[in-house]
């Protein structure tokens, strides 16, 4: 296979994916982290933190960095990993780093 995203999207929600944490959902939830589908951008609209994002937005200005906790909504071999900033002007993180483990049950 040349391309991870031609794989399952083991995160996906309708499988059980959630984002259980973050740090800071200042500007945009978390949940914006999971959807399916290319970003979106709608001209005008704003909800009462500022510009409406498709997407997870913090304050961006934390001491140290920000994080997430993903579950995963099925097990298996995480092959790579989508981050899109599409749409984020000068609010994107210059880089990320991910992190994974196998805990037995359904970590809520």
């Amino acid at each position: 296979m040349t391309d991870f995203q031609d794989l399952p999207d083991l995160a996906a929600e309708r499988l059980g994916g959630a984002v259980l944490l973050a740090n800071d959902e200042f500007f945009a939830p978390k949940e914006g982290l999971l959807k399916p589908g290319a970003p979106e951008w709608r001209e005008g609209e704003y909800t009462e933190r500022g510009k409406w994002m498709d997407g997870w937005e913090t304050r961006r200005h934390s001491p140290s960095h920000d994080w997430c906790i993903v579950r995963l909504g099925t097990p298996g071999i995480i092959r790579g990993v989508v981050v899109d900033t599409s749409f984020f002007r000068g609010n994107y993180p210059e880089h990320c780093s991910i992190e994974a483990c196998a805990i037995h049950g359904t970590p809520s």
